[in-house]
């Protein structure tokens, strides 16, 4: 008698799905969601529902909608791999063709604007399919709250498309229409919503099945991210045709190096940039900011970080008023600090300097207080058993640990205010930047091309150095 062996292949689980197993069928779930859509034209449906003898041509819209859709989705789900019984199927079905039909009810034409109440109509159109979805997650298997997310995510798809298609310039309604302008109204508008919906909807879906609550996280950026680039403008086609024109801008390449470096050639000291003798180099300047903006910022934060750390602040009223602090400096941007302080004691690397330590304070007492906070306790609390005041022991205790990151934070600062000064000349605050402020406002882009070239060097032999610094220490 022989007992067969199975092989190491057959008894290797099955590894689990990742996201990026689950973007293929999400990708084509969404975009065959929104092609079913676009066979809801009026002219055509209306014409195929009396046909088939349906009056309501919006019923017949709703209907071949919802069943092309349906199917779509249903058939990304099995090429995912993931195995549905006849209830769930039907559940799903059921649910999206009879909210497809609830939408084009809710929105069967061009309104004259979308407002709040259209809105809600039609994210309560996405009910049905946000019941049938959590039916079919309930049977998977997964938590009640899962079933909840999911039904959540198909009735936000329906409340976010309407002014998503606007933002995205599809949907325009008949009160933004101009003198002249004719109301143009079809699949193009459904197709665009219908991505929305199923973007969200779906994607809470398909993520709920595969147990990938990241691949919902994946979609949400997808779609602020589209949102945002179309509320500021932002296109690809738009963003191409930029660049192809920095061709025609006047004096810009090639770069005026003669004028930058200077007769000389010596890289390490660059010319005043016609600023004469009697100030700093402009280059030197931005370093003078810099070091000092570093040096007094980072002295200070070391301080103002261990009193915003629950495991050194001394007291509890100690703690809050420093960690308010320190959010109240990180809230104001290093620019404005500069105009502040321009306006302050006058234009002038002082008033930079001044901007870049605020600036600097912030950033490490952030780092720092963080690093605290994952500290080992245990050597604190040993000291203060000994009894040693607070202070002494946190300076014992606590400060070894962290001084290695202290000085990696340091020098990553000293990085950051290099490039920071160069940026705070252009409002008077010292530095290289005023110089590329003078330059450009006479148009001389190939002198300010040329600064920006020698900076990009510099800037970049320095964080090197940094980071090699910085791999040592830590």
């Amino acid at each position: 008698m022989t007992t067969e062996v199975a092989s190491p292949a057959s008894t290797r689980p099955t590894p689990p799905p990742r996201v990026r197993s689950m973007v293929l069928p999400l990708a084509l779930g969404v975009i065959g969601f929104g092609l079913a859509a676009t066979v809801v034209q009026p002219g055509v449906l209306e014409s195929r529902g009396r046909i088939v003898g349906i009056a309501d041509a919006s019923a017949w819209m709703g209907l071949v909608w919802g069943a092309v859709g349906a199917f779509v989705l249903l058939a990304s789900i099995r090429f995912a791999k993931i195995t549905l019984d006849l209830v769930s199927q039907a559940a799903i079905g059921v649910g999206i063709v009879t909210s497809t039909w609830l939408s084009i009810r809710v929105f069967p034409t061009l309104p004259l604007e979308v407002d709040p109440l259209l809105t809600v109509e039609f994210g309560i159109a996405w009910i049905p399919a946000a019941v049938g979805s959590a039916v079919a997650v309930l049977r998977s298997g997964v938590r009640p709250s899962t079933a909840f997310n999911v039904a959540s995510g198909w009735i936000a798809g329906g409340l976010l498309a309407l002014p998503s298609a606007m933002t995205f310039g599809v949907l325009v309604p008949r009160s933004n229409l101009g003198r002249n302008e004719v109301a143009e109204f079809g699949g193009g508008d459904y197709a665009t919503i219908a991505l929305v919906v199923a973007l969200i909807g779906f994607a809470s879906l398909l993520a709920a099945l595969s147990r990938l609550p990241g691949l919902l996280g994946l979609a949400g950026v997808l779609f602020f991210t589209l949102f945002s680039g179309a509320q500021v403008g932002f296109t690809i086609p738009g963003l191409i045709d930029n660049f192809a024109s920095i061709v025609d801008i006047p004096n810009f390449w090639p770069p005026d190096f003669g004028w930058a470096i200077g007769d000389s050639g010596t890289w390490w000291w660059l010319p005043s940039w016609e600023f004469g003798t009697t100030r700093s180099n402009p280059l030197i300047e931005t370093f003078q900011i810099a070091i000092l903006a570093a040096l007094v910022g980072c002295g200070t934060a070391l301080p103002l970080a261990f009193m915003a750390s629950k495991i050194t602040a001394p007291t509890n009223p100690v703690y809050l008023v420093s960690k308010g602090f320190m959010n109240f400096i990180r809230t104001i941007p290093d620019l404005f600090w500069a105009l502040l302080f321009v306006t302050a004691v006058g234009t002038g690397p002082f008033s930079g300097a001044l901007a870049l330590a605020i600036f600097s304070l912030a950033i490490m007492a952030k780092l720092l207080s963080e690093t605290v906070d994952a500290v080992d306790p245990g050597p604190l609390e040993a000291a203060k058993a000994t009894g040693s005041k607070h202070f002494p022991a946190v300076r014992s205790a606590v400060l070894p640990q962290v001084l290695p990151n202290y000085v990696a934070y340091g020098l990553y600062i000293f990085e950051i205010t290099i490039r920071a000064s160069a940026v705070l000349g252009l409002v008077g605050a010292g530095g290289i930047g005023r110089v590329i402020e003078t330059q450009r406002s006479f148009f001389r882009f190939d002198r300010v091309l040329a600064i920006i070239i020698v900076i990009f060097t510099i800037v970049f032999v320095i964080e090197q150095i940094s980071v090699a610094l910085r791999r040592r220490l830590v």
